[in-house]
């Protein structure tokens, strides 16, 4: 690990190099993307000394903003398909994530571009987006349909909804 950023239970947060030594950790995540932070906030709120540690300098994953070439890069994440396991994290420190941070809905959620110059807009909205899938295959809706169906039977779903 030539550089890695480190974030100990006490909250503080350090830039490590190779010869690091991380001892006193009941657990250690490695990987500081929102999974990883997830992870991380879990184990801590169980009690556990936790370090996480990331290959880059910031912790975040995609959700970061950087500059190359004289241009800012928003790297942040595709969509937010859960907002509730946010909720959940905040709740697990007895905080309420709108009193620290505010999620605004988009329309489209994401758009797809082909290289034959069409576009899919996945949209919050059910019939919306069987539009657009009917657009390209008017089969594929039943698809999706069973698609949603199967995620909603995820006890995690079901268990933060």
């Amino acid at each position: 690990m030539t550089a890695a950023s480190i974030a100990n239970s006490s909250g503080s947060a350090d830039t490590a190099g190779a010869s690091s030594n991380v001892t006193d950790s009941d657990v250690l995540v490695i990987g500081a993307g929102f999974g990883g932070i997830a992870s991380a906030l879990r184990m801590r709120a169980r009690g556990y000394s936790v370090t996480l540690v990331d290959r880059l300098q910031a912790i975040g994953g995609r959700a970061q903003v950087f500059e190359r070439g004289g241009f800012r890069h928003d790297a942040g994440p595709t969509v937010i398909t859960a907002p509730f396991l946010f909720d959940e994290l905040f709740e697990l420190f007895d905080e309420r994530r709108e009193d620290h941070l505010e999620f605004r809905p988009l329309d489209p959620w994401y758009r797809f571009h082909f290289d034959d110059g069409q576009q899919f807009d996945y949209r919050p909205g059910i019939e919306d987006t069987n539009d657009e899938i009917a657009r390209f295959d008017k089969g594929d809706i039943k698809g999706y349909a069973r698609l949603l169906k199967t995620s909603k039977a995820i006890p995690l779903y079901n268990k933060y909804k």
